[in-house]
């Protein structure tokens, strides 16, 4: 459950950018993000008396949030201010895939057969979609490389994230060292790009926008994503994303107005069969075991 909320948090998220991202530089959207997220999380740490102690691992997990959320956004924000809202969602639809391979070859993860089978289906799912809208002239070229960058890094943030998450270590205390480290990236990048500006939100929507951001794709997202990772392993983790293009199109429609056709729907509904299929493969092996 915590990692299905994370992944429609997060699919959700993704759009809300890109719509701040039309009114606003995406640097300064994401360094206005991390920095309330950051002063939230590291409050609640000092009231929880789970401030991280100085040592190898508060460094080790400042550069994993270099990386994801860090890079994994700068890429995803600002490739998909070049994309369309379906293609950004579609891209997401890769990571199970590369992932679970990760998983396997860095962490000795033995996923089952049907996690493999079901990763394949939903990237079978994705491949068609996405050809269908290649040919029909939809989405960006650049764009849709500088999102498969954000899902690389993406990928090897889940190998990265499952080793921070292993032993006693608080797995909120973990979650605010990574935000924190996204906001370094994000603040050297905006320093770099003199993008280093106050964000003026003018009306509500772009105020809710904005809070959603802070509150609940990086302050609650990246603390239940934290807690999935220390009890999955990489292979299910990765397998819930594989609904990202699904429900990352369903906010595209109610966010950016971008409709997907009835060929992108087919594709959804074979990308849903295979996050499905290692669920009911494993609820017929409980009930005829």
């Amino acid at each position: 459950m915590a990692q299905l909320s994370s992944v429609a948090i997060f699919s959700c998220g993704f759009m809300v950018q890109q719509a701040l991202a039309i009114e606003f530089a995406p640097t300064t959207v994401l360094l206005w993000q991390f920095l309330g997220a950051a002063i939230i999380m590291w409050i609640i740490c000092f009231a929880r008396h789970q401030l991280p102690p100085l040592n190898r691992r508060f460094g080790k997990t400042l550069l994993w949030g270099f990386m994801a959320p860090g890079a994994v956004l700068i890429f995803s924000i600002h490739g998909g201010a070049r994309t369309d809202g379906v293609s950004l969602a579609l891209m997401w639809g890769l990571l199970p895939l590369i992932a679970s391979a990760l998983g396997y070859l860095m962490l000795r993860e033995n996923a089952h057969w049907s996690l493999a089978v079901g990763s394949c289906i939903g990237f079978g799912g994705l491949v068609i979609v996405t050809l269908s809208r290649e040919a029909a002239g939809v989405g960006d070229l650049i764009g849709n490389v500088l999102v498969f960058f954000a899902v690389l890094c993406a990928s090897f943030s889940q190998i990265v994230g499952r080793r921070m998450n292993s032993g006693d270590v608080p797995w909120f205390q973990v979650a605010t060292l990574q935000v924190t480290g996204a906001l370094i990236a994000v603040f050297c990048l905006a320093l770099a790009t003199n993008a280093l500006s106050f964000i003026a939100l003018g009306s509500p929507l772009q105020i809710f926008a904005m809070l959603y951001l802070v509150l609940a794709m990086t302050v609650l997202n990246y603390a239940i994503f934290n807690f999935a990772l220390r009890h999955l392993q990489v292979a299910w983790v990765s397998i819930y994303v594989a609904l990202n293009p699904v429900l990352g199109s369903l906010a595209a429609i109610v966010i950016l107005g971008d409709i997907p056709r009835l060929f992108d729907w087919a594709g959804m509904m074979v990308i849903i069969t295979g996050v499905m299929l290692p669920h009911a493969y494993s609820l017929y092996r409980r009930r005829y075991r």
